[in-house]
């Protein structure tokens, strides 16, 4: 086994094992008198870095043409975080329902409030994407509509963000400053890909 593939299995292997780890915690942890509540907080912190790391991927590679070899057998591994992390948060949003019951109010909750709306409009577009994310999708799209389409993962991550935000009050300079990290980062990417297709 090549280095890179024993680097990109103890990657895919630690996220899962530190989704694993908060799952254990329903049959050997103490979760405290709100499991279900618990749980829908870590998963939802787990999804929101998976995430994170597959964007910063992205944008590593679109920095760095051609791809050095360091980074560039990630490439193929995008469609895995970017699908891990929909399942990620697709657990979150279950434990969400749980918490509450599966009461009525919860799926009123869904359209009525405003953080819970921009996590809803998250979790449509990750759904879109994770259902996309095969051979078979793209070449019935065609590479470059493909691409365009999974270019919504930006807007998911900014929604992902400003769900954040309204819930973690206590927490906005931390997740302030990795929506402005993060964006400052993509603005470097939309300048140097403007000045490529410009001297081109």
């Amino acid at each position: 086994m090549t280095k890179s593939s024993v680097l990109k299995w103890s990657v895919r292997i630690a996220i899962w094992l530190w989704f694993g780890f908060w799952i254990a915690q329903i049959f050997i942890g103490d979760l405290g008198a709100a499991p279900a509540l618990s749980l829908n907080h870590e998963l939802g912190h787990i999804g929101l870095v998976v995430l994170t790391l597959n964007l910063v991927l992205g944008i590593l590679l679109d920095l760095y043409r051609p791809a050095p070899k360091w980074i560039r057998f990630w490439l193929s591994e995008r469609r895995f975080w970017g699908v891990s992390a929909f399942l990620i948060l697709a657990t979150h949003v279950f434990f969400y329902f749980l918490n509450e019951a599966f009461e009525p109010k919860a799926w009123v909750q869904v359209y009525t409030k405003t953080y819970l709306i921009f996590g809803g409009l998250t979790f449509l577009i990750l759904f879109v994407l994770a259902l996309t994310s095969n051979n078979l999708s793209v070449r019935k799209l065609g590479g470059k509509r493909w691409k365009r389409v999974h270019r919504a993962v930006y807007l998911s991550q900014f929604l992902l963000f400003g769900h954040i935000l309204l819930i973690e009050k206590a927490n906005l300079i931390l997740y302030g400053t990795w929506l402005g990290l993060l964006g400052a980062a993509q603005v470097v990417r939309w300048i140097v890909l403007f000045r490529r297709k410009s001297v081109v």
